[in-house]
Protein backbone atom coordinates (compact mmCIF):
# COMPACT_ATOMS: atom_id res chain seq x y z
CA UNK A 1 0.00 0.00 0.00
CA UNK A 2 1.54 3.30 -1.03
CA UNK A 3 0.49 4.98 1.83
CA UNK A 4 1.99 3.11 4.60
CA UNK A 5 5.56 2.48 1.91
CA UNK A 6 6.85 6.51 2.98
CA UNK A 7 6.38 6.11 6.30
CA UNK A 8 7.87 2.79 6.88
CA UNK A 9 11.20 3.91 5.49
CA UNK A 10 11.10 6.76 8.19
CA UNK A 11 12.88 6.88 11.59
CA UNK A 12 10.38 5.75 13.87
CA UNK A 13 11.10 8.57 16.19
CA UNK A 14 9.74 11.24 14.16
CA UNK A 15 6.36 10.09 14.95
CA UNK A 16 6.73 9.44 18.51
CA UNK A 17 3.02 11.46 19.15
CA UNK A 18 1.26 10.30 16.72
CA UNK A 19 -0.10 7.00 15.42
CA UNK A 20 2.19 6.10 11.88
CA UNK A 21 -0.42 3.98 10.83
CA UNK A 22 -2.58 6.76 10.77
CA UNK A 23 -0.97 9.02 8.35
CA UNK A 24 -1.52 9.29 4.96
CA UNK A 25 1.50 10.93 2.38
CA UNK A 26 -0.84 12.86 0.39
CA UNK A 27 -3.07 13.80 3.03
CA UNK A 28 -0.60 14.62 5.73
CA UNK A 29 2.57 16.43 3.40
CA UNK A 30 2.12 19.39 5.68
CA UNK A 31 3.26 17.65 8.65
CA UNK A 32 5.66 15.16 7.68
CA UNK A 33 8.03 17.19 5.23
CA UNK A 34 8.87 19.88 7.33
CA UNK A 35 8.89 17.64 10.87
CA UNK A 36 11.39 14.95 8.65
CA UNK A 37 13.67 18.18 7.06
CA UNK A 38 13.56 19.72 10.76
CA UNK A 39 14.65 16.72 12.62
CA UNK A 40 14.78 13.32 10.10
CA UNK A 41 18.44 12.06 9.33
CA UNK A 42 20.12 12.09 6.30
CA UNK A 43 18.15 9.19 5.05
CA UNK A 44 14.99 10.50 6.07
CA UNK A 45 15.58 13.79 4.44
CA UNK A 46 16.19 11.85 0.72
CA UNK A 47 13.42 9.45 1.19
CA UNK A 48 10.94 12.19 1.80
CA UNK A 49 13.07 14.18 -1.12
CA UNK A 50 12.69 11.03 -3.66
CA UNK A 51 9.05 10.68 -3.02
CA UNK A 52 7.61 14.26 -3.03
CA UNK A 53 9.95 15.81 -4.93
CA UNK A 54 11.67 19.14 -5.20
CA UNK A 55 9.22 21.38 -5.66
CA UNK A 56 6.28 20.21 -2.92
CA UNK A 57 9.12 19.87 -0.25
CA UNK A 58 9.80 23.46 -1.37
CA UNK A 59 6.33 25.07 -1.08
CA UNK A 60 5.71 22.59 2.46
CA UNK A 61 8.89 23.99 3.81
CA UNK A 62 7.74 28.29 2.84
CA UNK A 63 4.76 27.51 4.04
CA UNK A 64 5.74 25.97 7.51
CA UNK A 65 4.89 27.55 10.64
CA UNK A 66 7.72 25.89 13.12
CA UNK A 67 11.07 26.06 11.47
CA UNK A 68 14.20 26.44 13.30
CA UNK A 69 16.59 29.55 11.86
CA UNK A 70 19.01 26.36 11.29
CA UNK A 71 16.67 24.58 8.33
CA UNK A 72 15.65 28.02 6.90
CA UNK A 73 18.91 29.30 6.32
CA UNK A 74 19.97 25.84 4.95
CA UNK A 75 16.94 25.22 2.60
CA UNK A 76 16.69 29.11 1.59
CA UNK A 77 20.27 28.40 0.51
CA UNK A 78 19.02 24.99 -1.28
CA UNK A 79 16.04 26.75 -3.20
CA UNK A 80 18.02 29.73 -3.54
CA UNK A 81 15.93 32.37 -1.59
CA UNK A 82 15.27 34.75 0.72
CA UNK A 83 15.35 33.71 4.24
CA UNK A 84 12.71 35.91 4.97
CA UNK A 85 10.80 34.16 1.80
CA UNK A 86 9.39 31.16 4.52
CA UNK A 87 6.80 31.91 6.76
CA UNK A 88 8.52 30.71 9.59
CA UNK A 89 11.15 33.41 9.45
CA UNK A 90 8.95 35.67 9.70
CA UNK A 91 7.34 34.18 12.14
CA UNK A 92 10.88 34.18 14.36
CA UNK A 93 11.50 37.47 13.21
CA UNK A 94 8.43 39.17 14.87
CA UNK A 95 8.97 36.71 17.65
CA UNK A 96 12.11 38.44 18.48
CA UNK A 97 11.51 42.16 17.41
CA UNK A 98 11.21 44.52 20.33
Amino acid sequence: MKSTVLTDQLSAFLFWDVDPSGINPELHRQFIIPRVMERGTQSDVKAVWDYYGSEPVKNALLNATDLSAKTISFFANQFHLSREAFRSFRTLANHWSP
